[in-house]
């Protein structure tokens, strides 16, 4: 079963905040998986088939193409900026953290929705404050529970490449993602998860409210 009808969203006729709407969903999914089969490569030039621009899909710039076409909402251009920008908004959310000192799964599977914004630190040497410098989309568990995440990555495998690019990959908090390497070899910085944003604030109060959801732009 694929993803776009596998993936288990919490959604009912209570109050639900910052969930994308299952059309925005499917729409995420299918944007996903095309690029996907178009082969569009991690940071590689991609014109958009309007020929209106060129696109430089790292994973920053992938997050934001998405953002752009399937919610209508302007992210900005780096993983830091998006994570500095939802900061100063006060919507990000820390990673909870277990007393190891791993992210605890659980806690954060069970805080994260469709469309937040997963972000880690020190994935490669970043000269930026805050030092975050790798961004996903969080969209949801399949059947059998397994997190997914889309956007596009270096080298990872994911539901189509085989190299890295932009595609649909599993998403685990505490897989290793590398770091900054020190003259001696060891890591100076060790990459890590550090939590999540939520660019849209969406409310849903029941049937007799149906249509009302709202998004709003950050600003900035």
């Amino acid at each position: 079963m694929g993803v776009a009808c596998a993936l288990i969203l919490a959604w009912s006729g209570c109050e639900v905040q910052a969930q994308l709407r299952p059309e925005q969903h499917k729409a995420l999914v299918d944007t996903v998986r095309w690029l996907g089969q178009e082969g569009v490569g991690y940071g590689e030039a991609w014109r958009l088939p309007d020929q209106s621009g060129v696109w430089d899909m790292d994973c920053s710039n992938t997050v934001r193409y998405l953002y752009r076409r399937v919610m209508g909402v302007e992210l900005p251009r780096t993983a830091s900026d998006q994570y500095w920008t939802l900061s100063q908004q006060g919507r990000i959310t820390d990673a909870p953290v277990l007393r190891d000192g791993t992210v605890d799964t659980t806690a954060l599977l069970g805080q994260l929705r469709s469309g937040d914004l997963l972000f880690w630190e020190w994935t490669y040497n970043i000269k930026r404050t805050p030092p975050v410098s790798h961004v996903m989309i969080y969209l949801g568990r399949t059947a059998n529970g397994t997190p997914k995440m889309a956007g596009s990555s270096s080298a990872s495998l994911g539901e189509t490449a085989k190299r890295g690019g932009v595609d649909i990959y599993n998403f685990d908090p505490n897989a290793s993602m590398g770091g900054v390497k020190s003259f001696f070899g060891g890591y100076s910085h060790k990459a890590r998860f550090v939590g999540f944003g939520r660019p849209i604030q969406q409310i849903r109060k029941g049937p007799e409210t149906a249509g009302t959801d709202a998004a709003s732009r950050p600003q900035g």
